[in-house]
């Protein structure tokens, strides 16, 4: 609880004072053991220029200092390199909130390592049976994902399962549900993020989006364990315009250091290398700067990181969302302070008896 309150804190000083980010988001590696037919990542050419563990612990230990309160790992496969566990061990004893993104294939051997290193574990299923082997293009990646997630649970783990929506899964949304809920865990859903020349032709239109989600916001409505706020879903129903928050709430570094927009529909411009410049510095820059002004008033994208933290960030909504039945602030603090296992068991029962 007092580590929950010191986050709440960070988060008022940047909300209120600073507007600079306290979420630091992490790509620890472009390797990667899947070849997903809707990600380019494992398409590309590896670049061996990764930062080596000792400059991620000096990113971290700044990170600090500047009142960070959240790191989130991502890949590539972030499990895949060795000293993953010991990053995120970093980040976890100097207090910041970990969450790591992952294919769940590393998990039931990194179960109890991962329980006591990471907050919150986001493990990728975009599919509710093993077809989800073909869509990753790996065999045996559903078996060890739902293995791991298991075992992890079994840990004390906190998990959330993340199913990207194409046209190659979009019969899977209620029994994705009904999987979530038999694991106890929550279920986010997200839009596939285009990349030109690879994945065009998974893409859903508009129409589908917004079928798509509102079967699921049908689903949050009577119990099921749904992990996206009812503003997010509803914004992809029917979109309005919102101001981009990503600059003043999240960075995004990659492998080699670099710091750029996080799929920003704008600009995939270098603001910032943490090899050449500190993190204070760059969070100063005029690039930093001037991307936070591309990015006011921008309501472009439709990635959930983006869209859920913007929504949020207005001071009218988060006065709103006070007073709201159910509220979506205690959902948030409940789950994330891991107070949520309790609820979705009781939604479970209150679905048995419907």
């Amino acid at each position: 609880m007092l580590e929950n309150l010191r986050h709440a804190q960070r988060y008022a000083i940047s909300r209120f004072l600073t507007h600079k980010p306290i979420i630091l988001t992490h790509c620890l590696t472009s390797k990667c053991d899947c070849r997903c037919k809707i990600c380019d990542v494992w398409s590309k050419k590896y670049d061996p220029c990764e930062m080596k563990t000792p400059e991620i612990f000096r990113m971290l230990d700044e990170a600090r200092k500047l009142r960070f309160a959240v790191y989130l790992v991502y890949g590539g496969e972030p499990l895949v390199r060795p000293d993953a566990v010991d990053v995120l061990e970093h980040a976890h004893d100097l207090g910041f909130y970990t969450i790591v993104i992952t294919n769940g294939t590393h998990l039931p051997d990194k179960a109890e390592e991962i329980a006591k290193a990471v907050d919150l574990t986001l493990v990728s299923l975009d599919y509710h049976s093993d077809h989800h082997d073909e869509l990753r293009g790996s065999k045996g990646t559903f078996g060890r994902a739902i293995e791991g997630i298991k075992k992890l649970s079994e840990e004390g783990g906190r998990i959330a399962i993340n199913c990207v929506l194409s046209k190659l899964n979009k019969d899977t949304i209620k029994k994705s549900a009904e999987l979530a809920r038999t694991l106890h865990a929550r279920l986010a859903f997200d839009p596939m993020e285009i990349f030109p020349g690879f994945n065009e032709e998974y893409a859903l239109s508009h129409d589908e989006y917004s079928r798509l989600f509102s079967e699921i916001l049908e689903l949050k409505k009577v119990g099921y364990p749904i992990l996206n706020s009812y503003e997010f879903i509803r914004h992809i129903v029917k979109p309005t315009d919102y101001s981009c928050a990503q600059p003043k709430t999240f960075i995004n570094v990659h492998e080699n250091g670099e710091i750029t927009p996080f799929w920003c529909r704008k600009s995939i411009s270098v603001i910032g290398d943490l090899r050449k410049q500190s993190l204070g510095w760059i969070l100063h820059s005029a690039p930093f700067e001037k991307f936070a002004q591309m990015a006011d008033g921008c309501s472009l994208c439709r990635n959930s990181t983006t869209v859920e933290i913007s929504l949020f960030y207005p001071i009218q909504r988060f006065l709103i969302n006070c007073f709201k039945i159910p509220n979506p602030i205690g959902e948030f603090i409940s789950y994330y302070g891991g107070l949520t296992l309790p609820r979705i068991e009781r939604n479970s029962r209150n679905l048995k008896n419907s």
